[in-house]
């Protein structure tokens, strides 16, 4: 019997979710008072885990929002890619 050799196959995507929105009272939040919607995006970004969420039981604004209803959901830029592996048989 010839070598044997074992194939796998990996999947690879691209998923673009959008969750509904929060709205938050900027008195609760001064770190963004006088922010341009480009600043707070860019805040949000890099402190969202360590800000307070709007509501009790989360631990962060991030948790939050990673919670709410999904919207709208996309999955694109299916991958494929191949590898093999010398069998011990």
């Amino acid at each position: 019997m010839g070598k044997k050799i074992k194939i796998h196959q990996t999947e690879a995507y691209t998923t673009f979710i959008v969750r509904e929105p929060i709205t938050i009272d900027l008195d609760d939040y001064p770190e963004l008072e006088g922010m341009t919607s480009n600043e707070i995006i860019d805040y949000l970004e890099g402190n969202s885990t360590e800000m307070k969420a709007t509501e009790d039981g989360y631990d962060s604004l991030s948790d939050e929002l990673v919670e709410m209803d999904i919207l709208r959901e996309k999955i694109s830029g299916e991958d494929y890619s191949y590898r093999v592996d010398d069998s011990e048989e």
